[in-house]
C-alpha cells in the first residue's frame, strides 16, 4: 500500500493565514533570485562588450530555464519537448517583426498574411508566448498522462517534429537550410534583465498557486495522488501550457538577441544545455534555475575567454580548442554522481536574518 502522508496537501494554506516572518521569508525566495541575476548582469555589462552579449544570452537562458522548472520541477516529469515552444516563439518573432522587403527576398514562398505581416515588438512577444501556448494545449492533454520513460521520448518527439516543420514548409519560413535574417533587435542588457525579472516573478507565482502544490504531491507519489482526488494531468497541463509561454516569450527574446533564426539552432543542442543548467542548480526551485545558469554560464564565459587567450600577470594563458565542452561536461557528471538534486538541493532561497531557535532552559 502506498504511503499517502508525503502529499503536500496541508501546504494550500493562503499566505494571508502565514505568520509574518513566514510570509517575509517567501517573498525573500523571489526577491533574492531577483538581487542577483540584477547584479551579474550589471557586473557583465561593465567587464567588457563581449562579456556583456553573453550576458545577454545568459539571460535569454534564464527565461528557458524557469519555464522548464515550472514543468519539471513541479510536476516531476522530464521533458526534452520544450525547445520546441522556443523554436515556435523565435519563429513567430522572427516572421512578425523581420523587414517585408527583405523578408519577401528570403522567403518568397510565404503566405501572404505572413508576407505582410510587421507587429510593434512587444505584440510579436506576446504572440509568440500565445501561440507557444496553443501548442501545448493541444498536445498537453495527452503528453501529459505519460509518466517516466514515456513521457520523455514523447516531448523529444514533439521537438522533432517541430523542428521538421519549421526546416522544410517553406510556406512559413525560408527554404530548407537557409536562415531568417533581419529580425529586429531593439533589446539591450537591461531590456533583457527587465524580461527576466518577470519571468522569476511569473514562476514564482505560479509556485505559490493550489495547483502548483497539488502537482507537487503528485510529484512525491504518483500512486497515491489520484487516490485522495488530485487529477494529475489536468494540474500538468496547466503547468504544461504556462511553460510553454514563458518558452515561447524566451524565443522571441532568443531571436532579438540572435537577429537570425535558423531552426537547426533550436533543437537537440540547445536542449541539453539548459537541461544541464538546471540540473547544475537544481530542478525543484527557482532559485536553482537562476543559480544553474549563472554558475554555467560563467563558466563557459571564462573557458570560451581561456581558450581564445587571456594575460594573467603578464603572460599568456590558454587551454586547447575543445576544453570548454569537455569541462562542462565533467562538471554536469560529478555533479549527477555527487550531488544529484543540484546545488541549491532544490530548495528554495532562506531567509538570511532568520533568529535561531532558543535552547531550553537547562540546556
Amino acid at each position: 500500500m502506498t504511503d499517502t502522508s508525503t502529499l503536500d496537501l496541508n501546504a494550500s494554506a493562503p499566505s494571508a493565514q502565514r505568520p509574518p516572518a513566514t510570509r517575509l521569508a517567501t517573498v525573500w525566495s523571489m526577491v533574492g533570485p531577483i538581487l542577483l541575476v540584477c547584479v551579474a548582469t550589471i557586473i557583465g555589462n561593465s567587464l567588457s562588450s563581449t562579456i556583456g552579449l553573453q550576458a545577454q544570452f545568459a539571460l535569454v537562458n534564464l527565461v528557458i530555464v524557469l519555464g522548464l522548472q515550472l514543468f519539471i520541477g513541479t510536476s516531476g516529469v522530464l521533458s526534452f519537448g520544450h525547445i520546441a515552444f522556443v523554436a515556435v516563439g523565435a519563429w513567430t518573432f522572427g516572421l512578425t517583426t523581420a523587414d517585408p522587403t527583405l523578408k519577401h527576398n528570403i522567403m518568397p514562398n510565404l503566405y501572404g498574411f505572413l508576407d505582410r505581416a510587421e507587429l510593434p515588438t512587444y505584440v510579436a512577444v506576446l504572440l509568440a508566448a500565445v501561440l507557444a501556448m496553443l501548442l501545448a494545449l493541444v498536445v498537453g492533454p495527452l503528453l501529459m498522462r505519460l509518466n517516466g520513460l514515456q513521457a520523455g521520448i514523447a516531448t523529444f518527439a514533439l521537438l522533432g517534429v517541430v523542428t521538421q516543420v519549421l526546416t522544410y514548409w517553406t510556406k512559413i519560413g525560408p527554404p530548407s537550410g537557409q536562415s531568417m535574417v533581419g529580425v529586429r533587435s531593439v533589446w539591450g542588457s537591461y531590456g533583457l534583465l527587465a524580461f527576466a525579472v518577470a519571468a522569476i516573478v511569473a514562476a514564482w507565482l505560479y509556485q505559490q498557486t493550489r495547483t502548483a502544490r497539488l502537482l507537487r504531491a503528485s510529484r512525491e507519489s504518483i500512486t497515491a495522488a489520484p487516490g485522495v482526488g488530485i487529477n494529475v494531468t489536468l494540474h500538468r497541463t496547466i503547468a504544461f501550457v504556462l511553460s510553454a509561454g514563458i518558452c515561447g516569450v524566451a524565443g522571441a527574446l532568443w531571436a532579438e538577441t540572435n537577429a537570425v533564426v535558423q531552426a537547426s539552432q533550436l533543437s537537440t543542442a540547445l536542449t541539453f544545455t539548459v537541461i544541464g543548467m538546471l540540473v547544475l542548480g537544481g530542478t525543484n526551485s527557482v532559485w536553482g534555475a537562476v543559480v544553474g545558469v549563472l554558475l554555467y554560464s560563467a563558466l563557459d564565459i571564462v573557458l570560451v575567454h581561456l581558450q581564445s587567450g587571456t594575460v594573467i600577470a603578464g603572460y599568456i594563458f590558454s587551454i586547447p580548442d575543445g576544453t570548454e565542452p569537455l569541462v562542462l561536461g565533467a562538471v554536469l557528471i560529478l555533479m549527477l554522481l555527487f550531488r544529484p538534486q543540484g546545488l541549491t538541493g532544490g530548495r528554495e532561497l532562506g531567509w538570511p536574518l532568520r533568529r535561531p531557535a532558543r535552547r531550553p532552559v537547562g540546556d
